[in-house]
């Protein structure tokens, strides 16, 4: 893990004080990623967008692009880096605008996280895998992780 990897872990725990919950999502949703990217062979770069946009996904506050762009920014973070993970960050959910694997494979792991967290049925998140699901390891994960 690079260093500004790490210092974003760290500003994001204190982003959210002792909310466990957010924390421990973040954490789980990172984890997933990072082993995804790692997995699909990312190429160095985009990686780090992966890992970075993974850690923040969940930033909270009135204008959070904004947040997310000063915590970067004091994490050392360059410019064309912050801009890609505020993309990612701004259209997680936007998913008829997927900008990359990157952007995919944070998309997958924040599925696979939130459908254990909410105890999501079988039947929808097979449904919902077979609409969103495009990476062989994300595929691999959500089967691993839900036995289907």
């Amino acid at each position: 893990m690079n260093k500004s990897v790490n210092d974003v872990a760290l500003k994001m725990k204190n982003h959210f004080g002792g909310d466990t919950e957010k924390i421990q999502h973040f954490v789980r949703v990172y984890t997933i990623a990072k082993s995804i990217g790692e997995l699909e062979k990312l190429p160095e770069i985009t990686q780090e967008y992966l890992e970075l946009a993974a850690l923040m996904h969940e930033i909270e506050g009135e204008d959070k692009i904004q947040t997310a762009k000063e915590i970067l920014i004091s994490c050392d973070v360059d410019d064309d880096t912050a801009l890609r993970v505020c993309h990612i960050i701004e259209n997680l959910h936007c998913y008829d605008r997927i900008t990359g694997l990157d952007h995919q494979i944070l998309i997958e792991a924040d599925m696979i996280v939130t459908f254990k967290e909410s105890g999501t049925k079988t039947e929808e998140i097979i449904r919902i895998a077979n609409e969103r699901f495009i990476t062989n390891y994300g595929k691999a994960f959500l089967k691993k992780a839900f036995n289907i």
